[in-house]
């Protein structure tokens, strides 16, 4: 069945979303004219993607042209402030640029080419593929290898002059090579003469780079450079050494509304009449919006993974006229090894076959993912004393994506993005290590708006993979477990053994009113708990509702008794309060009111053998707070007042745990450097965190495995 897929496309895909890039890529082009203009001696700027397969570099360069062309004078002319004569000078770029002729150049034909003095020279080897591939775009005879070289004599101008000649140019026209498929330099080590330093390294890209920035200096030409590489380690080298300057082009992951304009846009031709994909796939049970949304959550909006995933389903329609897409059948098709194998079939490889040192990162990244941290560019991850590697770098590397964020101070910074396609694959690869198998099934639990939260969860997170390793490994020899069974006598009664491995699940929400829009996805009210706690919460699961300004504590989990018919359900709320003030009274009052309250009214009341319990764990509690409670964890039960203006109801018990059992359970350090991380910011980056801290998670985590 696998080779019916063997064709690339089984529709016209339509690149959307594309807005950005192309006004970052224009810009880039611009400043290349100017930088020519005013000063020979200028560091040419090229528009540079380094990403990983399937994140639409090669149809982005092919079709850059085009989408300039649909975006009108907003390629060049923003909102911001700039002269008439500014304005009338980008508008003649902009015209000029429309009538381009764009050359794409596949570094994958690159070898080592005759006249035999020059076999194993990369600039005459680029030259003769950029003058092949021209007669090619033409459909005109080869040039032969001598005729070429004896032409061109190795001369920048001479290339450019024989290019305008078999292109049909006039010398005034815009030449736009773009090189695809740029890592192919590392493998070509033995195939070329690449400059040596002096302690014997050689780095291909700064002789590529090298070789651009000679044909930069000739008038009206200009160059995007695209392939999975190390990006940023290019980057760098390339300013100090090549003396050329590249800008990344984010081609980040889409989104849903982009997804749904690409399904509403594309046509198929192996249909009669061509007719839209969302025509094809959707009906009047199964929306456009509905299919997007689980094309997001499957592939993470990547576009390759995207295509491929959209090809499979066309086919399946194809081959099955009857077939009715829903929800469950969905994921029955796209969960089939062929379908999945079909649609990752370049990672498979690398997926297949992680090192140690690449599985030791990957609960790293996994964390970074997780807990959505976000990293700057120039981010470094120590491998060993010796080496270090770009987190920019290692995200590719791994086979992961990394999703641009631009907050309202237009800082720069990325998200890693693990599409729930390459879950099971890494999952095979690692499968001896419990840990990172809890990670990754929690990630492939994240509900898919999860694609567009930016808010760090990393302490919630945290507080619920602890207390699941000591549910599943440790929970004789867990301190937490024991200061929870001295507090109440409840929990002491309660089986804190799970049976079974399991994961951490994303809940919805819990609002004053349910919503049913198409905007917000289906939440429960705060009349629901009935419903919650017999349907939603299972025994022997952890559960965290999905917004952090959810009516309800940060994770709740069940558990039944040893012996009796009891159950307990607890919930936890996780009060990071990284600021000077500590939670105050009137604050854990109102995690009770929310909580124990209508838990007691709606549940309890009715069913007599059932607990519930809220745990309000602070790093930090208020002088007040830590004051009344002698700076000891405490247990109010049944009929207890607290702070005055709250009674716990019948069959309840709130906890509230002291700032150093607090510490104990998480650790000293990492709550220090989450400490200095929140202090500012909800949305702390990696560097704010700090790359060590996270390390330093994985191994804290690891010991309680």
């Amino acid at each position: 069945m696998l080779s019916v897929f063997q064709r690339r496309d089984m529709y016209d895909s339509v690149v959307v979303d594309r807005e950005q890039d192309v006004v970052l890529t224009t810009g880039q082009l611009y400043g290349l004219q100017v930088r020519r203009e005013v000063d020979r001696s200028f560091k040419p700027v090229i528009p540079f993607a380094p990403h990983l397969f399937g994140s639409g570099k090669t149809r982005f360069v092919k079709s850059y042209l085009e989408l300039l062309k649909s975006m009108g004078e907003r390629a060049l002319i923003g909102p911001e402030n700039i002269s008439d004569y500014e304005k009338d000078r980008r508008r003649s770029f902009l015209d000029k640029l429309h009538e381009t002729i764009l050359l794409y150049v596949d570094l994958t034909d690159l070898e080592p080419t005759n006249p035999i003095e020059e076999k194993r020279n990369l600039k005459w080897a680029v030259y003769y593929l950029i003058i092949k591939t021209a007669c090619l775009q033409v459909d005109i005879p080869m040039m032969r290898k001598t005729q070429a070289y004896e032409t061109v004599e190795m001369e920048a101008l001479n290339l450019v002059t024989l290019l305008r000649d078999i292109l049909n140019m006039r010398t005034d026209q815009f030449l736009l090579v773009a090189f695809d498929e740029v890592g192919v330099l590392d493998e070509s080590d033995g195939d070329f003469d690449f400059e040596t330093t002096q302690d014997g390294k050689v780095f291909p890209y700064n002789d590529l780079f090298g070789i651009i920035r000679g044909l930069c200096l000739e008038d009206n030409v200009f160059f995007i450079v695209v392939g999975k590489s190390e990006g940023l380690n290019i980057h760098n080298n390339a300013i100090s050494v090549s003396r050329v300057e590249l800008t990344f082009i984010p081609l980040s992951p889409l989104e849903k509304d982009s997804i749904i304009e690409h399904l509403e846009k594309s046509s198929s031709f192996m249909f009669t009449g061509s007719p839209k994909v969302s025509q094809i796939l959707c009906h009047q049970h199964f929306s456009t919006s509905e299919l997007a949304e689980l094309l997001l959550e499957l592939t993470g909006g990547v576009p390759g993974l995207l295509v491929k995933a959209i090809n499979y389903l066309l086919h399946c329609k194809l081959s099955q006229d009857h077939l009715l897409l829903s929800k469950e059948s969905f994921w029955m098709i796209m969960n089939d090894s062929i379908a999945t194998n079909y649609c990752v079939d370049p990672l498979l490889p690398r997926l297949s076959s992680l090192s140690k040192t690449r599985q030791r990162l990957l609960k790293m990244l996994t964390l970074l993912a997780l807990y959505h941290i976000r990293f700057e560019l120039g981010e470094l991850v120590h491998l060993s004393s010796t080496f270090d590697v770009f987190l920019f770098d290692l995200v590719t590397d791994m086979c992961f994506y990394r999703r641009l964020i631009v907050d309202e101070n237009h800082h720069e910074r990325y998200e890693v993005l693990i599409p729930k396609l390459l879950i099971g694959y890494i999952e095979q690869s690692v499968k001896n290590d419990r840990l990172e198998w809890l990670l990754l099934q929690t990630l492939k639990s994240q509900p898919v708006e999860f694609f567009y939260e930016s808010k760090c969860r990393v302490f919630e997170g945290l507080v619920a993979t602890m207390f699941y390793l000591h549910f599943c490994y440790h929970p004789t020899d867990s301190l937490m477990f024991s200061i929870l069974g001295q507090l109440s006598s409840v929990w002491k009664e309660m089986n804190v053994k799970f049976s079974s491995e399991s994961t951490a699940y994303y809940m919805k929400s819990i609002h004053y009113t349910r919503s049913t829009s198409e905007v917000e996805r289906d939440t429960f009210g705060v009349n629901d708990w009935k419903k919650i706690v017999k349907e939603m919460l299972e025994f022997e699961k952890i559960y965290i509702p999905f917004e952090p300004t959810s009516r309800s504590p940060d994770i709740l989990f069940k558990l039944h008794g040893r012996t009796s018919g009891q159950n307990l359900i607890v919930g936890i709320a996780c009060k990071g309060r990284w600021s000077s003030n500590g939670i105050r009274w009137n604050e854990i009052v109102d995690e009770a009111c929310k909580f124990l309250q209508p838990v007691h009214d709606q549940v309890v009341t009715v069913h007599p053998t059932l607990h519930c319990m809220l745990v309000i764990m602070s790093i930090k509690l208020s002088t007040s707070v830590a004051t009344d409670l002698n700076h000891s964890s405490h247990c109010y039960s049944c009929g207890d007042r607290v702070a005055g203006v709250f009674t716990i109801p019948l069959n309840c018990e709130l906890i509230i745990l002291s700032e150093s059992d607090v510490e104990n359970f998480i650790g000293k350090d990492i709550l220090s450097s989450l400490r200095s991380a929140f202090k500012s910011t909800d949305n702390p980056h990696s560097r704010s965190i700090g790359i060590s801290t996270v390390q330093e998670m994985v191994l804290s985590l690891s010991k309680n495995i």
